[in-house]
Protein backbone atom coordinates (compact mmCIF):
# COMPACT_ATOMS: atom_id res chain seq x y z
CA UNK A 1 0.00 0.00 0.00
CA UNK A 2 2.94 2.33 0.86
CA UNK A 3 4.27 2.00 -2.14
CA UNK A 4 1.02 3.18 -4.26
CA UNK A 5 0.89 5.71 -2.21
CA UNK A 6 4.13 7.06 -2.81
CA UNK A 7 3.45 6.68 -6.73
CA UNK A 8 0.52 8.80 -6.54
CA UNK A 9 2.29 11.83 -4.25
CA UNK A 10 5.41 11.06 -6.67
CA UNK A 11 3.26 11.60 -9.63
CA UNK A 12 0.87 14.23 -8.92
CA UNK A 13 2.46 16.14 -6.01
CA UNK A 14 6.26 16.10 -7.46
CA UNK A 15 7.44 14.01 -3.82
CA UNK A 16 10.99 13.04 -4.33
CA UNK A 17 10.99 9.66 -2.32
CA UNK A 18 14.83 9.42 -2.62
CA UNK A 19 15.52 12.70 -0.60
CA UNK A 20 16.17 13.12 3.24
CA UNK A 21 12.47 14.57 3.53
CA UNK A 22 10.82 12.33 0.81
CA UNK A 23 11.54 9.22 2.25
CA UNK A 24 9.10 8.18 4.86
CA UNK A 25 6.37 11.00 3.48
CA UNK A 26 3.84 8.48 1.97
CA UNK A 27 4.21 6.48 5.64
CA UNK A 28 3.82 9.59 7.25
CA UNK A 29 0.69 10.47 4.83
CA UNK A 30 -1.26 7.19 5.17
CA UNK A 31 -0.91 7.60 9.57
CA UNK A 32 -1.88 11.34 9.61
CA UNK A 33 -5.17 9.67 7.02
CA UNK A 34 -5.55 7.00 10.07
CA UNK A 35 -5.46 9.66 13.03
CA UNK A 36 -7.51 12.28 11.06
CA UNK A 37 -10.19 9.47 10.69
CA UNK A 38 -10.01 7.55 14.24
CA UNK A 39 -13.83 7.41 14.66
CA UNK A 40 -14.16 5.93 10.73
CA UNK A 41 -17.37 4.28 10.30
CA UNK A 42 -17.03 0.87 9.58
CA UNK A 43 -20.92 0.50 7.78
CA UNK A 44 -21.46 -1.92 10.54
CA UNK A 45 -24.26 -0.40 12.83
CA UNK A 46 -23.77 -2.32 16.14
CA UNK A 47 -20.15 -1.92 15.82
CA UNK A 48 -20.05 1.35 15.40
CA UNK A 49 -22.26 1.82 18.58
CA UNK A 50 -19.86 -0.28 20.31
CA UNK A 51 -16.84 2.21 19.29
CA UNK A 52 -18.92 4.94 20.56
CA UNK A 53 -19.70 3.67 23.68
CA UNK A 54 -16.08 2.94 23.76
CA UNK A 55 -14.81 6.27 22.89
CA UNK A 56 -17.47 8.43 25.24
CA UNK A 57 -18.05 7.24 28.60
CA UNK A 58 -21.78 8.81 28.73
CA UNK A 59 -23.19 9.31 32.32
CA UNK A 60 -26.24 11.18 33.24
CA UNK A 61 -26.93 13.28 36.44
CA UNK A 62 -30.44 13.95 38.15
CA UNK A 63 -31.08 17.58 36.67
CA UNK A 64 -32.63 20.01 38.93
CA UNK A 65 -33.78 22.65 36.38
CA UNK A 66 -34.83 22.86 33.43
CA UNK A 67 -33.30 25.92 32.08
CA UNK A 68 -31.38 25.88 28.78
CA UNK A 69 -27.42 24.61 28.86
CA UNK A 70 -25.41 25.91 26.39
CA UNK A 71 -21.88 24.98 25.65
CA UNK A 72 -19.70 27.46 22.82
CA UNK A 73 -16.85 27.12 20.70
CA UNK A 74 -15.89 23.48 20.71
CA UNK A 75 -12.98 23.35 18.45
CA UNK A 76 -12.98 20.07 15.86
CA UNK A 77 -10.99 19.18 12.67
CA UNK A 78 -12.69 17.16 10.01
CA UNK A 79 -12.00 15.41 6.99
CA UNK A 80 -14.36 16.50 3.80
CA UNK A 81 -15.35 13.61 2.11
CA UNK A 82 -15.00 15.33 -1.17
CA UNK A 83 -11.29 16.23 -1.68
CA UNK A 84 -9.62 14.74 1.88
CA UNK A 85 -8.83 18.10 2.46
CA UNK A 86 -9.70 19.78 6.42
CA UNK A 87 -12.30 21.91 7.58
CA UNK A 88 -12.09 23.07 10.90
CA UNK A 89 -14.07 25.11 13.12
CA UNK A 90 -16.37 25.18 16.25
CA UNK A 91 -19.60 23.69 17.10
CA UNK A 92 -21.90 25.10 19.71
CA UNK A 93 -24.55 23.23 21.62
CA UNK A 94 -27.47 23.39 23.54
CA UNK A 95 -30.17 21.29 25.18
CA UNK A 96 -33.15 21.57 26.94
CA UNK A 97 -33.20 18.67 29.79
CA UNK A 98 -36.09 16.93 30.72
CA UNK A 99 -34.67 14.80 33.74
CA UNK A 100 -31.01 14.55 33.28
CA UNK A 101 -27.91 15.90 32.23
CA UNK A 102 -24.46 15.53 31.38
CA UNK A 103 -20.79 16.44 32.36
CA UNK A 104 -19.42 19.40 30.21
CA UNK A 105 -16.96 17.56 28.61
CA UNK A 106 -18.76 14.87 27.55
CA UNK A 107 -20.08 17.09 24.66
CA UNK A 108 -16.72 18.44 23.26
CA UNK A 109 -15.91 14.49 23.29
CA UNK A 110 -18.62 13.53 21.41
CA UNK A 111 -17.75 16.45 18.90
CA UNK A 112 -14.33 15.15 18.65
CA UNK A 113 -15.51 11.95 17.97
CA UNK A 114 -17.99 12.21 15.39
CA UNK A 115 -15.26 14.52 13.39
CA UNK A 116 -12.95 12.06 13.24
CA UNK A 117 -14.24 10.45 10.06
CA UNK A 118 -14.32 11.40 6.33
CA UNK A 119 -17.73 13.40 5.85
CA UNK A 120 -19.62 16.47 4.69
CA UNK A 121 -20.97 19.21 7.63
CA UNK A 122 -24.37 18.67 7.09
CA UNK A 123 -23.77 15.43 9.21
CA UNK A 124 -21.63 16.48 11.17
CA UNK A 125 -24.08 18.62 12.30
CA UNK A 126 -26.96 16.04 11.94
CA UNK A 127 -24.97 12.95 13.99
CA UNK A 128 -24.27 14.92 16.75
CA UNK A 129 -27.61 15.96 17.79
CA UNK A 130 -28.86 12.34 16.66
CA UNK A 131 -26.51 11.26 19.09
CA UNK A 132 -27.35 13.51 21.74
CA UNK A 133 -30.96 13.74 21.73
CA UNK A 134 -30.44 9.77 22.36
CA UNK A 135 -27.43 10.06 24.83
CA UNK A 136 -29.95 12.68 26.93
CA UNK A 137 -32.88 10.38 27.41
CA UNK A 138 -35.50 12.99 26.15
CA UNK A 139 -34.73 16.24 26.44
CA UNK A 140 -37.00 18.66 25.41
CA UNK A 141 -34.66 20.23 23.02
CA UNK A 142 -31.23 19.83 21.51
CA UNK A 143 -29.48 22.43 19.40
CA UNK A 144 -26.45 22.19 16.80
CA UNK A 145 -24.61 25.26 14.96
CA UNK A 146 -21.42 24.18 13.85
CA UNK A 147 -19.46 27.01 11.72
CA UNK A 148 -16.54 26.05 9.69
CA UNK A 149 -13.92 26.99 7.35
CA UNK A 150 -13.38 24.08 4.68
CA UNK A 151 -9.92 24.56 2.98
CA UNK A 152 -11.58 22.61 -0.30
CA UNK A 153 -12.84 26.02 -1.29
CA UNK A 154 -10.08 28.14 0.91
CA UNK A 155 -7.09 26.75 -0.60
CA UNK A 156 -8.02 24.87 -3.86
CA UNK A 157 -11.07 25.47 -6.23
CA UNK A 158 -12.21 29.05 -5.85
CA UNK A 159 -9.82 30.46 -3.20
CA UNK A 160 -12.28 31.98 -1.22
CA UNK A 161 -10.03 32.70 1.84
CA UNK A 162 -11.88 33.37 5.14
CA UNK A 163 -15.16 31.65 3.45
CA UNK A 164 -17.23 30.01 6.71
CA UNK A 165 -20.10 27.92 6.31
CA UNK A 166 -22.64 27.64 8.85
CA UNK A 167 -24.89 24.76 9.49
CA UNK A 168 -27.73 23.88 11.98
CA UNK A 169 -29.95 20.73 13.52
CA UNK A 170 -32.70 21.99 15.40
CA UNK A 171 -34.95 19.62 17.71
CA UNK A 172 -37.42 19.68 19.93
CA UNK A 173 -38.31 23.01 21.46
CA UNK A 174 -35.46 24.60 19.25
CA UNK A 175 -37.38 23.35 15.83
CA UNK A 176 -40.45 25.30 17.37
CA UNK A 177 -39.72 28.62 15.32
CA UNK A 178 -42.77 30.26 17.18
CA UNK A 179 -41.36 29.60 21.05
CA UNK A 180 -38.39 31.37 22.50
CA UNK A 181 -36.08 28.39 23.00
CA UNK A 182 -34.89 28.69 19.37
CA UNK A 183 -34.51 33.07 19.49
CA UNK A 184 -32.64 32.58 22.99
CA UNK A 185 -30.01 29.60 21.92
CA UNK A 186 -28.86 31.94 18.82
CA UNK A 187 -28.87 35.29 20.89
CA UNK A 188 -26.68 33.32 23.54
CA UNK A 189 -24.48 32.23 21.08
CA UNK A 190 -24.24 35.10 18.78
CA UNK A 191 -21.30 36.09 20.02
CA UNK A 192 -19.32 33.32 19.12
CA UNK A 193 -20.59 33.49 15.53
CA UNK A 194 -18.56 36.66 14.83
Amino acid sequence: MIDTVTEVLQTFAGLNPESDHGKETAQRFVQMLDELTKCKSNGNYEQNKQHIQNCIKWKLFNADKQDMIVIEKIPFVSLCNHHLVPFMGHAHIGYVPQEKIAGLSKFARVVKHFARQLQVQEGLTNEIADFLEEKLEQPKGVAVVIRAEHMCMTIRGVHALGTVTTTSAMRGVFADHARTAKSEYMQIISGSLR
